[in-house]
């Protein structure tokens, strides 16, 4: 007799038609015969108003959640197409009443169908374990993308996406990673390329997230989703779960199925400073040690489907070219790494940050690059020393240093950068197939935490060596019927 599963995964296949994990053939023949979607030169805006000859027409999948960030950094240009399974969350937003005349749909599929023509750019907002259908299908349909990061669910769907984009240049995507190109990041890379601190021994990272509830094991309960809200579409390639408010709304991210833990969350918004840099491109060996859940006095309760509330990483890089060995520490829940005792006892280490530890001396930074202590005053009214780029140490040595140059370019808004690319057809800042590079480092964490054991990795041939359970965890399958 067929499971309740089975029979809410045939009802909806029934339902959908053999289209279920990918765009339709008439989705990709549309967009082959699609008319051009840019309006004529000639054809002006009103006094103040930007013509519509220069605005791009936006449809964005997940609005509800990050997504309405994404369009209102997008305003300017014209929304055309809204999709999200659960319109209750989006009318309690008020995304739908703030652009009224963009059509409103439940299934990406269907909006693709009927707007495909209408479109030129495409938002993926939605849970990380949907990202790769979101971003097949914008690739297959010819459309810029901005997608959430981490870019893809799985390590495995990062090379594929990453390869996909490098052959369609014409492409202009970016990564959510808002800080990239900033003043702040800028003058922090900047400053670590001046060679002050030597070469890079050690980099630490916390992070003050996580920002949901984490140690938990799965609900046993089953609740009713959202009226009209399609539960099955939502869980998409993933294995099937029950409707429960412990994953929806906006509270998937540390449950492995979904998201990609706080490592996975958080990672690109700083790895962008210092990447490519220090080539962190492929580590030797990663581990990671997590926080544990107790029920009772010595009463060890194992999460193993949900991340821990602490969590810490190592990834060990071996000589990179002239680069010395380098290891890299994430700590996040609070945790902290120990404090450089050059660093003044009067000033605290802040809830999230960067320190590079070289050979010549140190560079503590803000998490999102500049400088953390910038404008703070110690208890005898004087101000803490550094530049714009951090705060060097020990101090005395450095405090005839100035900040380096400004060499690199600066992003002064991170949407209308990739608006006014799609426009120009220049690359952004950190388009997507970088972001699908910083997601591999920082997914290698998540599986280092899923697995708590030392794996040793084969980049050539994207395998961990020594753990079976790991390489189970890098391209698993999808769900029977969401096939790429």
């Amino acid at each position: 007799m067929p499971s309740k599963e089975e029979n809410v995964q045939k009802k909806s296949e029934n339902a959908r038609g053999s289209t279920r994990g990918g765009v339709s053939r008439r989705s990709v023949l549309a967009a082959g015969l699609a008319a051009p979607l840019i309006i004529p030169r000639y054809v002006l805006g009103g006094p103040g108003n930007q013509p519509p000859s220069d605005t791009l027409t936006i449809a964005c999948v997940g609005v509800a959640g990050m997504g309405r960030n994404y369009l209102a950094g997008c305003d300017s240009e014209r929304i055309v197409a809204l999709c999200d399974l659960d319109h209750d969350l989006v009318n309690k937003r008020g995304v739908f009443q703030k652009y009224p005349k963009a059509r409103r749909y439940r299934d990406y599929r269907k909006m693709f169908d009927k707007e495909v023509g209408n479109f030129d750019a495409l938002i993926i907002a939605v849970p990380d374990h949907n990202h790769a259908h979101l971003l097949n299908a914008g690739i297959q349909l010819g459309k810029h993308i901005y997608c959430a990061k981490p870019i893809t669910h799985t390590i495995g769907e990062a090379r594929r996406f990453k390869q996909a984009l490098l052959k369609r240049p014409k492409l202009i995507t970016l990564s959510s990673v808002q800080s990239a190109g900033t003043e702040e990041a800028r003058s922090t890379t900047e400053l670590l390329n001046s060679g002050a601190i030597g070469s890079v021994r050690e980099l630490h990272i916390w992070c003050d997230h996580p920002a949901y509830p984490c140690s938990l094991i799965r609900p046993a309960e089953e609740q009713s989703p959202p009226e009209g809200m399609d539960w099955d579409m939502w869980i998409g390639p993933a294995p099937y779960r029950p409707f429960n408010s412990a994953y929806h709304p906006e509270n998937w991210r540390p449950w492995w199925d979904f998201g990609s833990g706080t490592v996975g969350d958080m990672a690109c918004h700083t790895l962008h400073i210092f990447f490519k840099e220090l080539q962190l491109g492929a580590p030797r060996t990663v581990y990671g040690y997590a926080s544990t859940r107790n029920t009772g006095f010595f009463q060890n309760l194992p999460t193993p489907e949900c991340q821990s509330n602490a969590n810490m990483v190592t990834w060990e890089f071996p000589a990179r070219g002239d680069l010395p060995p380098l290891n890299v520490y994430w700590y996040d829940g609070g945790m902290k790494p120990h404090r450089p005792p050059e660093l003044d006892s009067r000033i605290e280490l802040r809830n999230s940050g960067l320190l590079f530890i070289g050979e010549k001396g140190k560079l503590m930074a803000d998490y999102y690059g500049g400088n953390p202590y910038s404008g703070c005053h110690d208890d005898d009214g004087g101000s803490y020393r550094g530049l714009e780029g951090g705060l060097l140490l020990p101090e005395e040595k450095f405090r005839d240093f100035e900040q380096p140059p400004k060499t690199l370019r600066r992003v002064e808004d991170h949407y209308r950068e990739w608006t006014q690319a799609c426009k120009d057809g220049k690359e952004t800042i950190c388009p997507v197939h970088f972001g699908c590079e910083m997601t591999e480092m920082a997914l290698l964490g998540a599986v280092a935490l899923r697995t708590r054991r030392v794996l040793q990795w084969d980049t050539d041939n994207m395998r961990v060596t020594n753990n079976k359970q790991a390489n189970d965890l890098l391209d698993p399958p999808y769900r029977k019927g969401w096939e790429l």
